[in-house]
């Protein structure tokens, strides 16, 4: 189709060759409904203002998707985005959309200085047993306030959240990497590693000051990640297939790749936990089941491409897409043998936006926590754009 959009999700569908049509219908369930309000006449001038025309009001479609194995869901109604905030929303939307940079860097400056907490972490964070890991351009520490035994710190010397490059971005996560091979050499039974990415408040950061969380979990991994690798356990065992790697060809099959290169494949999921959600996986690096003989360096080269990719992506949702607020996880395999299969699951980075750090409206509601995700972002659309910034960074 020459403008696919995620209203056509059936039908695009229903092109694929027949091989990956049954693929699809083994990976997703998509069903498209109809929304039909009746808007009295006292509120049709409204409707008109805000919306655009009646009649994408009276007859809305709605793509709901669920992923089969992970069971993860999301309903697509791009009207919802134009849905009101209060009582001074057109005055509020008109401001932000003229001056919300300069506010944000007001709100972020002002955290800057004697409010930054992590202006000199050598004297204002604790440290962990094994000590401190730097590099060129971070530093870790130890979390004070811990979710988990190991639970760390890679704070970066670049105070602004938001402004960061390819350089650097390897260097955050190559310190992050080596934390988590310094915590699993102190504690052989910590072997499940998570790393996150918090920026802005929004996004649940308490601490302006641009900043990695490293984990390391013992007896079971992270319950989320837990979803994923059971999910691919149950597909091997029912198809004899790789999960990700279907869901990867899946999503290239439908023009939702933005990135196919150097062994890291990038997509724009369709069932995102919340708008923007981004996946990025590569199988570069091999599975090992003690990380004390890892060559760090061969590991840093061999993860390099994904960190890159990582960057980009993130550059092309900030300066592209308007972003300002947004949360990363890396998946990564265990640090040692375990009894549980791993062998289907690539590590993967995900990237989702958080919304608006101006607006008091959160972006997690009562669907999102006990449902699903309500989405207004058109997968299709991001990905065109995310292939046009990929090209121009290139």
């Amino acid at each position: 189709m020459r403008n696919p959009s995620i209203a056509l999700l059936p039908e695009l569908i229903a092109a694929l060759p027949d091989e990956l049509r049954a693929v699809a219908d083994q990976l997703l369930f998509i069903e498209r409904v109809y929304g039909r309000p009746v808007p009295p006449p006292p509120m049709q001038d409204w409707i008109e203002q805000r919306f655009g025309s009646l009649e994408q009001v009276a007859e809305q479609p709605i793509v709901k998707v669920t992923n089969r194995r992970s069971l993860e869901a999301a309903y697509y109604n791009p009207l919802r985005a134009r849905r009101p905030l209060g009582d001074d929303d057109i005055n509020a939307r008109k401001n932000r959309a003229t001056d919300a940079d300069q506010e944000l860097e007001a709100l972020i400056s002002a955290g800057a200085g004697p409010h930054d907490m992590f202006g000199d972490p050598f004297n204002q964070t604790t440290v962990d047993l094994f000590g401190r890991i730097q590099g060129r351009y971070c530093v870790s520490a130890s979390n004070v306030a811990k979710c988990d035994a190991w639970h760390g710190l890679v704070i970066f010397d670049e105070f602004h959240p938001l402004r960061f490059n390819r350089d650097q971005v390897r260097d955050y996560f190559d310190v992050a990497l080596r934390w988590l091979a310094a915590a699993h050499a102190a504690d052989a039974g910590a072997r499940y590693p998570l790393i996150l990415w918090n920026c802005l408040w929004r996004a649940g950061a308490s601490i302006i000051h641009g900043h990695l969380q490293t984990m390391l979990a013992q007896g079971m991994t992270f319950g989320r990640i837990e979803c994923w690798r059971r999910a691919a356990v149950e597909y091997r065992t029912h198809y004899g297939r790789n999960l990700p790697a279907d869901l990867g060809q899946l999503h290239d099959a439908l023009g939702l790749t933005f990135r196919q290169c150097d062994g890291v494949h990038g997509y724009v999921t369709l069932t995102p936990v919340r708008d923007r959600e981004l996946i990025l996986t590569t199988s570069n690096l091999p599975r090992v089941d003690d990380w004390s003989t890892l060559d760090h360096g061969a590991v840093q080269a061999a993860l390099e491409p994904l960190w890159d990719a990582t960057c980009a992506a993130l550059r092309g949702l900030i300066d592209a897409e308007g972003v300002r607020s947004f949360n990363v996880a890396v998946y990564l395999p265990p640090c040692g043998a375990t009894a549980e299969p791993w062998d289907d699951l690539p590590v993967c980075v995900r990237i989702v936006d958080r919304g608006n750090p101006l607006t008091r409206m959160v972006n997690f509601g009562a669907m999102e926590l006990f449902a699903g995700s309500v989405i207004t972002v058109d997968p299709f659309t991001l990905a065109a754009t995310l292939r046009a910034a990929h090209n121009r960074q290139s």
